[in-house]
């Protein structure tokens, strides 16, 4: 499998390639092209569970069949990084679509069992989250389009709650 790979000694690399991904995916215009990775994206936060066959049919061919050795990602901030990618890549639609239609859960729920730190335990609920819930539960969004005044809306509400806060010190003032 190519992508970030666990094995190559250089640390940093994958660090700041992890890092690279994560800011890439705050623009949710990326999402389209960083799809076409998923499979290196997930490869380091993947071990060598067993899945069953028919799990396993579904997954990318790359994520199939790894040796039960496979190691995932050692550093903790790069694992994170990752992590935090895929939360932001699931905010748009195609992107949970191709979460479900490839499986992705198993290998992250996997994933999830073997983390020990509760913070990227966190992240990676968060992503597994997007994935099982139902998508009008989830978001306005569909392939990172906004609805017709929902920005509008919500920088109304930015304006009413600083308002409201000077108020509140104006008040306290007095």
């Amino acid at each position: 499998s190519s992508g970030i790979n666990a094995e190559w000694p250089l640390r940093p690399g994958r660090r700041n390639t992890a890092r690279l991904l994560r800011n890439l995916s705050f623009d949710t215009k990326t999402h389209t092209a960083l799809v076409e990775y998923l499979p290196q994206i997930v490869y380091p936060l993947v071990g060598g569970e067993e899945i069953d066959e028919e799990d396993m049919d579904k997954l990318p061919i790359d994520l199939q069949y790894l040796p039960e050795d496979k190691c995932r990602e050692p550093d903790l901030q790069t694992r994170t990084y990752l992590s935090d990618t895929l939360f932001q890549m699931g905010g748009t639609y195609s992107v949970r679509e191709k979460y479900r239609e490839e499986n992705y859960y198993e290998l992250l729920k996997n994933y999830d069992q073997w983390e020990e730190d509760d913070d990227a335990r966190e992240r990676i609920q968060n992503t597994i989250y997007l994935i099982v819930q139902n998508d009008g539960e989830v978001d306005l969004r569909k392939d990172g389009d906004v609805p017709e005044g929902v920005e509008e809306a919500e920088e109304v509400v930015i304006v009413k709650r600083e308002e409201s806060e000077k108020t509140s010190v104006e008040n306290m003032g007095s």
